[in-house]
Parts: structure tokens; sequence; C-alpha cells
């Protein structure tokens, strides 16, 4: 079957009519799960974690930001004789 025949059975499907008041009752179920209210404790285990959350993240930014040395990779760099500026080119 090449990609026309299939292309073909495209035009032989027909428009199908919703029942009526459909969109109606679809508004309906969605207004219905829009009152649902959540309760205090959700609330405040939600903000809880949140700040837990925010207080992890500030201590790894703040860690990550101390200079930290490694005697053992400096070693290594010195004895390679590599370079240790960002500079491409001597002038």
């Amino acid at each position: 079957m090449d990609i026309n025949e299939k292309l073909d059975l495209l035009k032989k499907i027909q428009r199908v009519d919703a029942p009526p008041f459909l969109f109606t009752r679809i508004l309906s179920r969605i207004g219905a799960n829009a009152t649902v209210k959540v309760s205090a404790s959700w609330k405040i285990s939600f903000v809880a974690a949140g700040i837990v959350l925010l207080g992890l993240n500030l201590a790894i930014i703040l860690r990550s930001s101390e200079p930290q040395t490694n005697p053992g990779l400096e070693a290594v760099v010195s004895t390679m004789e590599l370079s240790t500026s960002n500079q491409l080119y001597h002038e």
C-alpha cells in the first residue's frame, strides 16, 4: 500500500455530530473541579518544603563560592609545567 492509497482512506472519514449539551457538561465538570479547597496542612507543608529547598540551594551556592585549593592538583600542574593562565598568546 503506497502513501497515496493511505491518504485516500482519510477522505472516507465522515464528520460525527457531538451529543447535545456536551460543551455545557464539560464546562460544568471543569467548574466543579475549580471549587475544590486545599487544606491548611497541605499549604503549610508546601511552604515548609519550599523553604527547606531554598535553604539547601543557598547553602550549596555559598559553599561553592568559597575558594577551594587542591594541593595535589597544583603539584601536577607545576610538575608538568602547565600554564595556569587563560591567555592564549604571549605578547
